[in-house]
C-alpha cells in the first residue's frame, strides 16, 4: 500500500491509481450503494467538490467512526481504484456539529446549506472552492452554536449570499437579512440550476418559528 501523502493541492484526476493523498473534506451528500458502501459528494478546498465511493462504509466503524454522515468536518484518506473511480479508504471526522443533529431547525438549516453548495458548485472545480469550503465550514459551525433560531436563520442566509456572489449567480451584498432575501436568494439558485431544492419545503416551519 502507498503511503498517503498530506497534499490537498494534488487535483483528483491527477492521481494514479493505487495512489493515496488525505484532504480536507466535508460531507455535502451521501447515498447508499449495494449492499454496504456509500456514495458521497465532499468538498475539498483544493480538489473542489469530488464523488467518492466509500466501501463497506455502512459497516466498518474502525475506518469510518460516523459512517461517513452529512455534514461531517474531517480527513478523507482518497484513492483510484480500480475502475478509475475516487474512493475514500478512510475519513476521520474532527467534529461532529452535535447541535445540529439534535436540533430539527437547525437539521432543516444545515441540510438546506449543503443541498446548495452540493447543487451549485461544480465537480472538481472552481476557481472559488477553497473560500467555499471556508464558508461551509464557518457556516455550519455557527449553525450549531446559535442561541436562537435567528441566529441559524442569519448564518444560513450569509453563507448563501456568499455562495450565489462567489459562484456568479447574483450579488445580494445589499440585501438585509430576513425571510424576504433568503427566500430571493433560493429563488435564485434554483433557476440557476434549474432544479428545486428539496429541503426547502421545510423551511416555511423553521422562519414561522423564529418569528413567533
Amino acid at each position: 500500500m502507498s503511503t498517503p501523502q498530506n497534499d490537498s493541492h494534488i487535483p483528483s484526476e491527477q492521481l494514479k491509481r493505487g495512489q493515496e493523498t488525505a484532504v480536507p473534506a466535508i460531507v455535502l451528500r451521501v447515498t447508499p450503494f449495494r449492499e454496504s458502501d456509500l456514495i458521497g459528494h465532499l468538498l475539498t478546498p483544493q480538489m473542489g467538490k469530488i464523488s467518492v465511493i466509500a466501501r463497506h462504509a455502512r459497516g466498518s466503524r474502525k475506518r469510518f467512526p460516523s459512517s461517513l454522515d452529512l455534514f461531517d468536518r474531517g480527513t478523507a484518506r482518497l484513492t483510484v481504484e480500480k475502475s478509475g473511480a475516487l474512493g475514500v479508504k478512510e475519513f476521520s471526522p474532527s467534529h461532529s456539529l452535535v447541535r445540529i443533529r439534535h436540533d430539527l431547525d437547525k437539521l432543516t438549516l444545515a441540510s438546506l446549506l449543503c443541498e446548495a453548495f452540493d447543487l451549485v458548485i461544480p465537480e472538481h472545480g472552481g476557481h472559488a472552492t477553497p473560500r467555499l469550503f471556508e464558508i461551509l465550514d464557518l457556516s455550519l459551525n455557527a449553525i450549531d452554536e446559535a442561541v436562537d433560531v435567528k441566529g441559524s436563520l442569519r448564518a444560513t442566509f450569509i453563507a448563501l449570499a456568499s455562495l450565489t456572489q462567489d459562484g456568479g449567480i447574483a450579488d445580494v451584498s445589499s440585501a438585509t437579512p430576513g425571510s424576504r432575501a433568503l427566500s430571493h436568494l433560493l429563488d435564485t439558485i434554483e433557476r440557476f440550476c434549474e432544479r428545486r431544492l428539496m429541503t426547502r419545503s421545510a423551511l416555511k416551519e423553521v422562519i414561522k418559528r423564529a418569528a413567533s
